[in-house]
């Protein structure tokens, strides 16, 4: 299926190790070469949910928007904002006839605000223990203990009545929160696409998607989502006491959403929502009117079939997001069998040195012709 998610390029093995994107023929300059119409998953972060829309992304640049699905919980307004009802009509055309997303998505914001209001430990004191692990093996020993130890948890909680799980609501940080409101965005494609009654089967190999409708393009992403790799490890490795973290985001997830997506939130699933988000999300930033104007960071999502393109320093094609789409446009001419390269983040000017420390972050050490020879020139140096 992977390779038909484009005329202009297949996905192959690369000489450095995973896939790669690489073209077909000569692709001209300014040339579209993939286009996304929506995220998997997706969260805004909470200081910004007033101010971007919850299905194009608009920015209102402290503008609050008139546009909303809401519910009043106690003193508060539990909120999904639209920067116009033409985005609203949008977003409840992908959620199905139970409203189950709208649904989620504002029982999440509920228990968020009750959290808020709990007292008493909420894993502070088993962060401060799990950052003193300092060895692989102990990480791993860690992990699978505590996540052996939700699977009880897990057991238990389902045989509860849902009012008897809220008694057992953990508290989260605006992070965690946003990370939650990601991952009940991906388990509801997955409840959406279990039910589905669309008669395309979306995982054979010569449906293409570039030919495809929304709806099957949609489900196609979720496809290609479980082929992603996940980092959930390596991040453990590098932050012990995300251990502790994820544990805090799957028990709020498992005791707030619905019946219907209850099935889908099981350990192994949740985990790889995680796993595959860390190193596969594309930041949801501000547009700027000139360079030296700050971005603002407004969230996050994950368009799979993207992710497919690896990193470059000297990119040779560009993402460009038009509202909730995400288009790749050429920067220069490509010959054929070349890899299509973006840049994952604005890491063309620093000095290779800082370079390969901000993309260790996506847990590989670039290899890119400029870090190449930007390396040699060091050593001559």
């Amino acid at each position: 299926m992977e390779n038909h998610i484009s005329p202009y390029f297949h996905i192959a093995a690369t000489k450095y190790g995973g896939r790669g994107c690489f073209a077909n023929n000569n692709i001209a300059l300014n040339t579209q070469i993939h286009q996304c119409p929506a995220p998997i998953g997706f969260t805004i972060s909470r200081p910004f949910k007033k101010e971007v829309c919850s299905w194009c992304y608009e920015y209102q640049h402290g503008s609050y928007a008139k546009v909303k699905i809401a519910q009043l919980f106690g003193k508060d307004t539990c909120s999904i904002n639209f920067c116009s009802e033409v985005c609203k009509i949008k977003f409840q055309t992908i959620d199905d006839k139970k409203k189950v997303l709208v649904q989620n998505l504002l029982s999440a914001e509920k228990n968020y605000l009750v959290g808020l209001n709990k007292t008493g430990n909420n894993g502070n004191d088993e962060d401060m223990e799990v950052t003193k692990l300092n060895k692989e093996f102990e990480v791993d020993d860690y992990s699978r203990e505590e996540w052996g130890i939700v699977q009880e948890w897990d057991a238990q909680i389902s045989r509860m009545k849902e009012s008897k799980r809220l008694n057992h609501l953990v508290r989260l940080d605006d992070g965690e929160f946003s990370e939650a409101k990601y991952i009940i965005t991906v388990l509801f494609q997955m409840y959406k696409y279990s039910n589905s009654n669309n008669t395309t089967t979306v995982a054979t190999t010569t449906t293409k998607y570039f030919e495809s409708d929304f709806d099957t393009q949609l489900e196609m992403e979720l496809n290609l989502f479980q082929t992603l790799q996940s980092t959930e490890m390596e991040k453990y490795h590098k932050y012990p006491s995300l251990v502790s973290s994820y544990i805090k985001i799957y028990k709020f997830v498992k005791i707030t959403c619905t019946p219907e997506l209850q099935p889908f939130i099981t350990p192994p699933t949740v985990r790889s929502i995680i796993g595959r988000n860390l190193s596969n999300a594309f930041g949801l930033w501000s547009e700027t009117q000139d360079s030296n104007e700050d971005k603002e960071f407004l969230g996050f999502a994950v368009y799979p079939s993207a992710s497919f393109f690896n990193h470059s320093c000297e990119p040779n094609i560009k993402k460009i997001r038009v509202k909730n789409e995400l288009k790749f446009v050429t920067l220069r001419e490509i010959a054929p069998g070349e890899e299509l390269c973006i840049n994952y983040g604005n890491f063309q000017n620093e000095n290779v040195k800082e370079r390969k420390k901000q993309l260790s972050e996506w847990f590989f050490d670039c290899r890119c012709t400029k870090c190449e020879a930007d390396s040699q020139n060091v050593i001559k140096d």
